[in-house]
């Protein structure tokens, strides 16, 4: 019995050490960017099955937690070369002994979700869905550009989009689409070149990880091949990390 009570007196400590033990905590920057030129990204499961995600990519959940933060951006891809959003911020909490209590933070991580669904859904119901036309090189080097001036260095861009462009500054959708575009892919330093004359020019991206998502048919299937191998292309030569695939992948 004496010698339980010791073991009690001797391992209790050990144990409250290790189980206030400091989490590390990351911060995240992503930006998500929305193609409404197609509408299969209104479905009524979009947000749902794509929050969990951003959650898990700043170590977060919704159910648990987690003392991670960061802030995500709302945005949509059209007509113009720059359009509205939305920021929505967590900041960081304090871990260990004397941090946050944890249901304290799962409250404020629960809050940054709901705020996040309320804004996301607002963006997607005003959207002007259907447009024909979308500048995606311009939108998504702008929005580049400006994650690029903080100082955050976990980055995510996620693009949901076929990629397709549709612009003065190159086509999917003219006569010649295959021989413009395959040019484009076997030059990207030229090609970028050239595209930085009308537009932002594309900036150094080794400190991003970038997901694009798309919806393949069988109408679209043959531009969609050349779209992934051209702007993997770009991306890659400027440095980063690239996925490209029908959901997201976390």
């Amino acid at each position: 019995m004496i010698f339980q009570r010791f073991a009690l007196v001797f391992l209790l400590p050990l144990f409250l050490m290790f189980s206030c033990k400091k989490e590390v905590v990351e911060t995240t920057q992503i930006c998500v960017l929305i193609d409404i030129t197609d509408e299969r990204f209104k479905d009524d499961n979009f947000v749902s099955e794509n929050l969990p995600k951003f959650l898990k990519l700043m170590k977060l959940d919704k159910n648990t937690g987690g003392f991670s933060g960061g802030e995500i951006k709302l945005s949509l891809i059209n007509e113009v070369s720059d359009s509205k959003s939305k920021i929505v911020k967590l900041t960081t909490g304090e871990t260990g002994m004397m941090g946050e209590n944890p249901l304290n933070r799962k409250d404020a991580v629960d809050k940054f979700y709901t705020e996040l669904e309320g804004s996301f859904n607002d963006l997607l119901n005003s959207a002007n869905w259907g447009t024909n036309s979308s500048k995606i090189y311009q939108k998504v080097t702008r929005e580049i550009i400006k994650m690029k001036k903080s100082d955050i260095e976990r980055k995510y861009l996620i693009i949901y989009s076929d990629m397709l462009e549709n612009s003065k500054q190159f086509s999917f959708y003219n006569a010649n689409w295959k021989n413009n575009i395959q040019k484009m892919i076997d030059d990207p330093e030229s090609t970028l070149e050239k595209l930085s004359k009308t537009g932002p020019t594309l900036p150094d991206l080794s400190e991003f990880e970038i997901y694009i998502i798309n919806t393949r048919t069988a109408e679209n299937d043959e531009k969609i091949n050349f779209s992934e191998q051209l702007w993997i292309t770009l991306f890659e030569h400027q440095g980063a990390l690239v996925s490209f695939n029908s959901v997201l992948e976390v």
